[in-house]
């Protein structure tokens, strides 16, 4: 036990050495739902208006929808990257050779997973702050269960894109459908615009993805003053997404596959 959790904390700072050198893409889908919400600041708090969204005492101002719908927005997007810090490691021909080490494969996977973890827990902190500096976000419920939602969503996160890894034999395939589903997913979360005004054909389908459940539950927090027990059916949700997402990823995953990285 000792000696994996030594190797595991090798590989984690290993990890971070490699991630550090670029981390441009992470700055970006920071910086673009910060832009975003300047500019749709007024269009989310009609929206609200029309919604009948009541987000507490004083006045509506569109950031109760447009910093946490936003930000898990753009959290999908990083669900990409986890792919892909493992499809590097086969298009460098790394993977194989970690695995011939004394490295087990439950090791070695969780190690190179916790890197996108983290930056995912940091995109959200950024974001969530910003919102509150920059467009007056109020947190009317608790911080710790906000940080609960934020954290286990982002384990969501870090275990669907574990699955896209394990389910998609070429790079291209995997982000191919990663951006596709972070915006099928936005788009039927609410992440996008007040659940409330979600189209009638989508509506039925909202609570199937996991976005929809992180938007309530922040908004929850955000707007209507939750503390940890109003959020546990939220927390609950996400829990069983992020480990339907993680079995059927160790169901599919294949160590020794092949795999086609970038060319």
């Amino acid at each position: 036990m000792r000696r994996d959790l030594v190797t595991a904390g090798v590989l984690v700072a290993h990890e971070w050495r490699l991630q550090r050198r670029d981390l441009v893409p992470q700055l970006i889908l920071t910086v673009m739902p910060l832009v975003l919400m300047a500019f749709l600041l007024p269009t989310y708090r009609d929206a609200m208006t029309l919604a009948g969204s009541v987000p507490g005492p004083g006045p509506l101002t569109g950031a109760e929808q447009a910093v946490p719908g936003l930000s898990v927005m753009f959290s999908m997007f990083l669900v990409a990257h986890v792919g892909m810090v493992f499809f590097r490691d086969h298009g460098w021909n790394t993977w194989n050779r970690l695995r011939a080490t004394a490295v087990g494969v439950p090791v070695l996977v969780l190690s190179k997973a916790a890197v996108p973890l983290g930056l995912l827990v940091a995109q959200f902190t950024i974001l969530l702050a910003a919102g509150r500096v920059l467009f007056g976000l109020r947190i009317r419920g608790s911080l710790v269960a906000l940080a609960l939602v934020v954290g286990v969503f982002a384990v969501c996160l870090v275990a669907l894109g574990l699955l896209g890894f394990a389910a998609c034999r070429t790079v291209v395939q995997m982000t191919s459908a990663a951006n596709v589903l972070a915006l099928v997913m936005a788009g039927l979360g609410g992440a996008l615009v007040p659940r409330e005004l979600l189209p009638s054909w989508a509506a039925p389908f909202a609570p199937a993805t996991p976005s929809y459940w992180a938007v309530s539950g922040l908004q929850e927090v955000i707007s209507g003053g939750a503390g940890l027990g109003d959020v546990a059916a939220e927390l609950a949700v996400l829990a069983a997404f992020a480990t339907a997402f993680a079995l059927l990823a160790l169901v599919m995953l294949r160590p020794d596959q092949r795999k086609v990285s970038w060319s």
